[in-house]
């Protein structure tokens, strides 16, 4: 699909998210992406560089939620219940990485488990869904399969392949997504072919 305004496509992730990511590739970037623990953001959305990719930038702010990284952690960010339909959380790009969310004193807890290996023990919590790497990679890994296959050689050490894991809040429901993209220096594009879009579901 052709390339359009940032917030056109910020949008339509919120209104259509199975259509926004069959459609086009995402990243999340952001500095708060690596504080102890997450919460209410801003979003932004443009172009990756050059590149036919977007990314959703994290900002101070309020009405949608961010997920921080840590390595070998399991960082979190509380989403109250009750959030309007379009709210999103987003995180730090996974690989290998697993999201859980769990319910704890009314609000919904979203886990970035950093290694698949660092939630705390249930309980706390109710375990609501649990997305892991075999989830969204595709089968045989499809994209760390493809990126030697796509990449010269030569600069194979300047990219890199992420996953993009997006919550969407729509009527009772959040719905998970996912988008696997190929970033080689100021390039990147999106693998539309044996991975999933859709993820998996999860009531309020």
């Amino acid at each position: 699909m052709a390339m359009k305004p940032g917030a056109a496509v910020l949008a339509a992730l919120r209104a259509s998210p199975g259509m926004a990511t069959a459609a086009w590739g995402f990243v999340v970037r952001g500095q708060m992406l690596g504080n102890a623990v997450g919460g209410g953001c801003t979003l932004a959305c443009g172009r990756y560089r050059e590149s036919s990719v977007y990314e959703i930038a994290v900002g101070a702010g309020a009405g949608d939620f961010y997920i921080p990284f840590g390595h070998g952690q399991a960082r979190h960010c509380d989403v109250p219940q009750g959030q309007p339909n379009g709210t999103l959380v987003v995180t730090f790009p996974m690989n290998g990485c697993a999201l859980e969310v769990r319910e704890i004193d009314g609000n919904n807890r979203f886990y970035h488990d950093s290694d698949g290996n660092s939630m705390p023990a249930l309980p706390p919590g109710v375990q609501k869904i649990r997305i892991v790497a075999a989830d969204y990679e595709g089968p045989e890994q499809t994209a760390e399969t493809r990126f030697p296959r796509y990449v010269n050689p030569d600069i194979e050490a300047a990219g890199n392949f992420e996953h993009s894991i997006i919550s969407v809040k729509r009527g009772g429901q959040w719905e998970v997504y996912g988008s696997t993209c190929i970033l080689v220096n100021d390039d990147g594009w999106q693998i539309k072919d044996r991975v999933p879009y859709h993820l998996g579901d999860f009531a309020d």
